[in-house]
């Protein structure tokens, strides 16, 4: 009876002591913030550019040929070599041209004194014929060959300027300051009038052709700042100018050809170099650029994050403008002075609790 008593006592106090114990408290479980990088955005001027690429080409380039016949004598120069204006650099054999020309002279000095005998004997007929010393026929003839010996000093004048300049053609001279960019002929060597002996350029100054489309063609000018890289010469900027724009687009491609010239005066840069042209058409003022990687297309959206003051994320559309190498130009939907999330916006959502890992 006393083992029943105690257990019912028992059971009471377990029971009285749970239904008297208070409930514990539910605890709310917050997301933890989420890391990004940010960067707050800023103004400036932007160089608005046309890039480009192309290669070099000769600023002028010549093939001079023969301009009267005759053997090859010597040269003077030889491929990749320089040569400058005025400099005989092929000599063709001259003896006949000489010969030529020597007989030319001769024949000059003949018709001068056929001239001057001519000259006196109608300077006398002059006189005689007021006295009817002499027939106004006789006259007539004086005259007439006076006039004769007149026209044949003029001709024979005529053919020792002729043989004069065939004899200097057989030396064949460089037009310009240039390299030699082929020999084409040997010596001994027979050519004709027109055969090709040798071509030169003019490598003080170098060109760049490259080809533009419609939309940078129209911010050209030719005192456009220019830079020109060569792949030849990593890390060297060559500086240049806008020479020569084209008036008519290419109707293939619907772009415009465009030159520009590059100082060459140390002769480093060669024809057929691969060449990247970066010119400054305009400046943008107070312009904002951020990393094109920041901008998020979503739904037909443009949208990029930016950190508030209690440290969450909100999102912006923004409208975007000119690319210009990694960055991309913002019209529309964020400020300067703006924090920009920089790494980390894929993962968030409007309202989301950020932690600022790095600031630039």
């Amino acid at each position: 009876m006393k083992k029943h008593l105690l257990l019912i006592g028992l059971v009471a106090g377990l029971a009285g002591s749970f239904g008297c114990s208070p409930a514990k408290e539910e605890k709310v479980v917050l997301p933890k913030p989420r890391p990004v990088n940010t960067v707050v955005i800023e103004r400036r001027d932007l160089p608005l550019v046309v890039n480009a690429v192309g290669r070099l080409i000769a600023n002028r380039e010549v093939v001079l040929s023969a301009q009267v016949s005759g053997i090859v004598e010597s040269y003077s120069v030889d491929t990749g070599d320089p040569a400058t204006a005025e400099q005989a650099v092929v000599i063709l054999d001259s003896k006949d041209y000489q010969l030529a020309l020597n007989e030319a002279r001769a024949n000059l000095l003949s018709a001068r004194a056929r001239y001057v005998a001519a000259q006196n004997a109608f300077q006398r007929a002059g006189q005689l014929l007021p006295d009817n010393v002499i027939t106004p026929e006789y006259y007539e003839k004086i005259e007439a060959d006076y006039k004769a010996a007149q026209a044949g000093v003029s001709q024979a004048e005529a053919v020792v300027d002729i043989q004069r300049r065939r004899f200097e053609k057989t030396v064949i001279k460089a037009p310009f300051d240039g390299l030699v960019i082929r020999r084409l002929v040997e010596t001994g060597q027979n050519i004709n009038i027109g055969d090709p002996v040798l071509a030169i350029a003019d490598m003080r100054r170098i060109r760049v052709k490259i080809h533009v489309n419609e939309q940078d063609y129209v911010h050209l000018d030719h005192d456009d700042t220019v830079t020109v890289l060569i792949e030849a010469f990593p890390g060297r900027a060559f500086p240049g100018q806008v020479d020569r724009i084209g008036v008519k687009a290419d109707p293939q491609t619907n772009t415009f050809e465009v030159e520009v010239l590059v100082a060459n005066p140390d002769l480093l840069l060669k024809a057929g170099l691969t060449a990247t042209v970066t010119i400054v058409v305009d400046t943008m003022p107070d312009a904002i650029m951020i990393p094109q990687g920041c901008v998020l297309f979503r739904e037909n959206r443009k949208e990029v994050f930016v950190v508030t003051e209690d440290g969450r994320a909100s999102v912006r559309e923004v409208k975007l403008g000119r690319v210009e190498g990694s960055s991309v130009m913002i019209m529309e939907g964020v400020a300067a002075g703006d924090r920009l999330v920089t790494t980390g916006s894929q993962y968030l959502k409007d309202g989301d609790r950020v932690a600022v890992t790095e600031n630039q």
